[in-house]
């Protein structure tokens, strides 16, 4: 099983000829571009950073929530790079891409069909050798108590939005990944989150985990401090056999490795060693991880 780190949030997951991708984002507008001026996809930033890997085969990008920077650079890796792949998003993700961007017909709503806690959600199938579940989640405050951004999209997009502000949140969901066998056993199952959330959101059903704990659980450390027991309570939920960081770096400037940090996150990287005793890693851009299935 192969796992490689895109920077901000992004993911290649790779089992032989199965591909699947975590909402890459390289365009990365600076923080008064953003706060003051329209913010667009770089296209030449976004095929200079995705032609690094071949994802023409990959069968499904999956998209957390709306906000620029998870679902910006989409389009352009949707239709450029990964052109048969699904799009695995919310409602607002879907009214958000709309009629302006070329790939909205290929997002697969999941809001009515995720599952919690106490729920199991519904598998959606892509291929033979990979399942996804989307996961009922929720965005963490970005400071004091204040989500930007924030918003639901209930009518499609005709135009591109312009502001950083446009791209509203909408309902954010995390997800359980499946890598199977040919006998529809489970050989690698990753959790993946794109934001902070407060437990019990984001958690996957305890059902589901009791058959089969997670191989490795992405998790945000940006902002835990906003929420109660995070990273704590994942770890009780997911029994993780390795812990990988997302969503970490200054996304205000190029990407580059090594990158710097949004926030000091010794006291996240603290928590998490006081209830986890295995391996756990803060990923640079295009590390690569190989691990054994079961």
């Amino acid at each position: 099983m192969r796992l490689i780190y895109l920077g901000t949030g992004g993911w290649i997951f790779e089992r032989g000829d199965d591909q699947v991708i975590a909402a890459p984002f390289f365009s990365n507008p600076g923080l008064v571009k953003t706060g003051l001026l329209p913010i667009r996809s770089d296209s030449d930033v976004v095929d200079e950073f995705m032609s690094r890997y071949d994802v023409s085969e990959a069968h499904v990008i999956l998209v957390g929530h709306a906000h620029y920077d998870h679902l910006m650079d989409v389009p352009r890796v949707a239709l450029e790079h990964a052109p048969r792949a699904r799009i695995v998003g919310s409602r607002t993700v879907k009214n958000t891409l709309g009629s302006w961007s070329g790939v909205g017909e290929r997002v697969d709503e999941v809001n009515d069909i995720a599952g919690d806690q106490r729920t199991v959600g519904t598998w959606l199938s892509y291929g033979p050798g990979v399942r996804v579940m989307a996961l009922r989640s929720f965005h963490a405050p970005h400071f004091e108590g204040y989500t930007l951004f924030q918003g639901t999209r209930v009518r499609a997009l005709t135009t591109e939005p312009r502001w950083a502000t446009e791209w509203l949140d909408g309902t954010t969901h995390a997800y359980l990944i499946d890598f199977l066998n040919a006998d529809e056993s489970v050989a690698f199952r990753i959790y993946y989150q794109d934001a902070v959330a407060p437990p019990p959101l984001g958690f996957a059903p305890e059902a589901v985990i009791r058959e089969r704990s997670v191989d490795a659980a992405i998790l945000v450390p940006a902002t835990f401090d906003q929420v109660d027991w995070h990273p704590e309570a994942f770890v009780e939920n997911l029994q993780p056999q390795r812990v990988l960081m997302g969503h970490w770096e200054n996304f205000f400037s190029p990407p580059v490795s090594p990158a710097d940090p949004l926030s000091n996150f010794a006291h996240f990287e603290s928590r998490l060693e006081r209830v986890f005793d295995g391996e756990w890693w803060k990923p640079e851009l295009w590390t690569e991880f190989r691990f054994p299935t079961r």
